[in-house]
């Protein structure tokens, strides 16, 4: 409809306070989703890691400066296009075109390449990762738990996700297995 008014009770039988929002009227969200369709390319996926956050906190620095360097660049190109505009428009009523003066630093696609997209950088920041030593010494990593039903292929999924990530497989039997032999 056109408009559509309602009132809402909400009774909080609890303690806990409540708390109700809209993510279509939450401006930080709404910026950080721009910052991250950015940061991730044309080929935004649904889910992709990010280094965990508290509540209140703001996207990673890796994050926030890469965007912040594309509007930079953005901006720097629109001033050049308009000055070549402008130009144009003066040759072609014969008066003498204006030099433009400034410098531009663009960032070539090469080195973007080099140091890879913001994201994957604030993830190896937050693994403790440094992306230019060739033995990158690992100081936190991921968990991942598969979790299911028995014979549903628990083991052949971690074994393939550990293979694949080159990570330490840990069964939950095993644990087990060891914390009974050594009492």
């Amino acid at each position: 409809s056109d408009r559509l008014e309602a009132t809402v009770v909400v009774k909080n039988p609890c303690k806990f306070p409540v708390e109700f929002y809209s993510l279509d009227f939450d401006e930080q969200y709404l910026v950080e989703e721009k910052i991250l369709r950015r940061a991730v390319g044309s080929k935004y996926p649904k889910t992709f890691l990010m280094p965990p956050r508290a509540v209140g906190e703001t996207l990673p620095p890796e994050v926030l400066e890469d965007y912040e360097a594309h509007k930079k660049l953005e901006a720097q190109q629109a001033e050049l296009m308009a000055s070549a505009e402008a130009e144009a428009e003066a040759e072609a009523m014969g008066k003498a075109a204006t030099a433009y003066e400034g410098t531009v630093a663009c960032y070539p696609e090469p080195l973007v390449k080099a140091i890879g997209d913001p994201v994957s950088r604030a993830v190896m920041r937050h693994r403790g990762v440094d992306p230019s030593s060739d033995k990158a010494q690992q100081c936190r990593g991921i968990v991942v738990i598969v979790h299911g039903a028995p014979r549903a292929g628990k083991s052949e999924v971690a074994a393939a996700l550990c293979y694949y990530y080159d990570a330490d497989y840990l069964s939950i039997d095993t644990v087990v297995k060891e914390a009974i032999a050594d009492d």
